[in-house]
């Protein structure tokens, strides 16, 4: 995008307080936030969630050039030994609700399986639950790619979580879909 679009405002919100926010009135027993790219600009406004009850962490990723699956390790090396297993969630998707959050934690502990991904009218989206038995892989990956490559992997041992939820499908990659949501948002307020 040319710029740091966790610092964009939705709403009078920047997208990252929109989506740590979520992270932190789930069910999620810690929330941990990797920063790479303008790691000081984001850090600053992201302080201030460590005060709170709920623990909220911040992993530092140097590599983040490398593509998105470094920062899926770094987030990894702060989860706790405890955690049966860890969602990832995307910074540019701050229309996830937390339902959808709970949901994914729901189905984890009501049925296993190694990884859930919710499903939105047939389209798979994010976040993505990845069972601890997979944590161990994760390290493995490389690139700019997130847990496509666990999910091709363990195909038969993947839950599909249909959701009424669109905000795992929408994700802010051009400014066009910031132009689109912000315009969207607008008129959400109006109806």
């Amino acid at each position: 995008m040319g710029i740091c679009k966790q610092l964009l405002k939705i709403c009078g919100k920047l997208m990252i307080e929109i989506v740590i926010e979520k992270a932190l009135k789930s069910k999620l027993n810690e929330v941990i936030v990797v920063l790479g790219h303008e790691s000081k600009s984001i850090e600053k406004h992201v302080r201030k969630y460590m005060k709170l009850p709920k623990p909220l962490k911040i992993a530092y990723n140097p590599d983040f050039r490398s593509g998105l699956s470094s920062s899926l390790k770094t987030g990894l090396n702060l989860v706790s030994r405890e955690s049966e297993a860890a969602i990832f969630i995307l910074a540019d998707q701050p229309l996830v609700q937390v339902k959808t959050i709970n949901d994914l934690i729901d189905v984890h502990s009501s049925m296993g399986g190694l990884i859930v991904v919710p499903i939105y009218r047939g389209r798979r989206g994010n976040p993505v639950l990845v069972d601890k038995r997979l944590f161990k892989e994760i390290y493995e990956i490389s690139g700019d790619i997130g847990a496509r490559l666990l999910i091709k992997r363990y195909t038969d041992k993947v839950i599909y979580l249909a959701t009424n939820d669109e905000g795992v499908i929408i994700d802010i990659d051009t400014m066009k879909d910031y132009e689109s949501l912000v315009a969207r948002s607008k008129n959400m307020g109006k109806g």
